[in-house]
């Protein structure tokens, strides 16, 4: 399939006419409010539009930008004649509110034939018969099962199953890296992180690169985001730990080692200086500004760099402190709905919503990792990222799933608002995880009920 992205003109985009498209789109997959309160942008025949009386409607939805899908929509016209087919984007700040928000549309009445989530919410809409198994698709489908099996990670296909069965059939993926400023690093005398630094290795690094004295010009040597469990468990699993059981079954903050986490990443705050709150903080503005040295983020920070023509950065894994090396994994797809008014148009739409071309499109926005190894082994993938791109595939081998259980939309909040007491100073470590551990085993024993 071809690698190139046509305008609707017809003519070949060059690499600079993606770079300013990008501003319009990607700055990252979390960065836009929940839903807005008018209804949601649409790709195809426009908004509004009548289908064709011989074309089925199909509603995709999605919580990627809209311009991921602009080329699609073109295509479509031709590749899937008989289906009228529109997206629907909304961006979120969270799995937990899109989780929610799913399940809200769809009580609502609201046609969602085919649904984008990712691992965080999966279990949810399971749970509540939103989703229905592909496997009887996939089962008659020989050359959709092939390029499952052959051409998608066996990590990213078992995240989407639930109980044995696929769900979902994967789009994209994630993981967190370490983004640091080359120039920065070089002007400092700093050296390249290797794969295997630690976290002695980077408060080394934190002290070289800081400047902090309380004025306009600080520069701060770090930057973590301080909620959400995918952004806390890139430092959660590099110290053999994690909110949850390994079964996502209970609480797990009374390992000590989750506080030893806690307290080594609000010392980087309130203690050394070498960080800010993170409440409120512009990580991606300072970082491009040269006010930040090193961030975490997955690949869908490369959208805003490519956007503003910052290429003085480059990744490499995350700092590491015990246990076996980890990387958390989290990853997205394309589903079924319970409600579609189609069953079989809705999978030529997941097929079509999941091919090479749609990954393409993602990946010269500064988007996801695309789940197709194919395509993150094309020149393109490398072309749209810093020089350590390949690192993302690399990094599965190492992957572990963020906790996703069916209460994922509850729990994440309940360890959100115990954080930020952390990071302010409100509460020590010890007195916010007990309050943590009390809260969340509650929520996670009504499961169990």
């Amino acid at each position: 399939m071809s690698a190139e992205m046509h305008s609707d003109r017809g003519r070949l985009l060059s690499r600079r006419d993606m770079l300013r498209l990008s501003a319009l789109t990607m700055a990252g997959a979390v960065a836009a409010a929940c839903a807005p309160a008018t209804a949601p942008a649409t790709s195809g025949e426009g908004p509004g539009a009548a289908p064709s009386r011989d074309k089925v409607s199909i509603v995709a939805t999605s919580q990627m930008e809209i311009n991921t899908w602009n080329d699609a929509m073109e295509r479509a016209k031709d590749q899937l004649p008989d289906i009228d087919l529109k997206v629907t984007a909304t961006p979120i700040d969270n799995w937990s509110s899109y989780s929610d928000l799913v399940v809200t549309q769809i009580a609502g009445g609201e046609q969602l034939d085919v649904i984008m989530i990712a691992i965080e919410g999966l279990r949810l809409l399971t749970d509540k018969n939103i989703l229905v198994p592909l496997d009887p698709f996939l089962e008659a489908d020989t050359e959709a099962q092939q390029i499952l099996m052959d051409d998608v990670h066996v990590t990213l296909r078992e995240m989407l199953q639930v109980d044995g069965k696929q769900m979902e059939y994967p789009f994209s993926w994630n993981n967190m890296v370490l983004y640091y400023n080359t120039a920065i690093f070089e002007e400092e005398g700093v050296e390249p992180p290797a794969e295997d630094w630690t976290w002695d290795d980077f408060l080394a690094v934190c002290e070289k690169v800081a400047r902090v004295t309380g004025s306009a010009d600080d520069r701060y040597a770090y930057s973590f985001w301080g909620a959400n469990l995918f952004g806390m468990h890139a430092w959660l699993f590099n110290n053999d730990t994690s909110l949850l059981t390994d079964d996502w079954a209970d609480s797990n903050v009374l390992d000590p080692k989750f506080s030893e986490t806690l307290q080594f990443l609000a010392d980087l705050i309130l203690v050394h200086k070498f960080s800010p709150n993170p409440a409120g903080w512009d990580e991606t503005a300072q970082f491009h500004a040269g006010n930040l040295v090193m961030r975490t983020c997955g690949r869908w920070c490369f959208g805003a760099s490519l956007a503003e023509g910052f290429e003085t950065y480059d990744i490499q894994y995350q700092p590491y402190k015990s246990g076996p090396y980890r990387t958390d994994v989290g990853t997205d797809g394309w589903g079924v709905s319970s409600s579609a008014v189609d069953d079989q148009a809705a999978w030529e739409v997941v097929k079509f919503l999941s091919n090479q071309d749609a990954a393409i499109d993602m990946v010269k926005l500064g988007g996801n990792v695309p789940a197709l190894r194919s395509v993150s082994e094309m020149p393109v993938f490398a072309e749209f990222g810093p020089a350590n791109t390949a690192l993302f595939y690399k990094s599965l081998d190492y992957g572990k799933t963020v906790p996703s259980p069916t209460n994922f939309n509850i729990i994440e909040p309940v360890m959100n608002r115990h954080l930020e007491t952390i990071w302010n100073g409100e509460r020590t470590v010890e007195e916010a995880v007990q309050a943590m551990h009390t809260e969340l085993q509650a929520e996670m024993d009504k499961v169990k009920a």
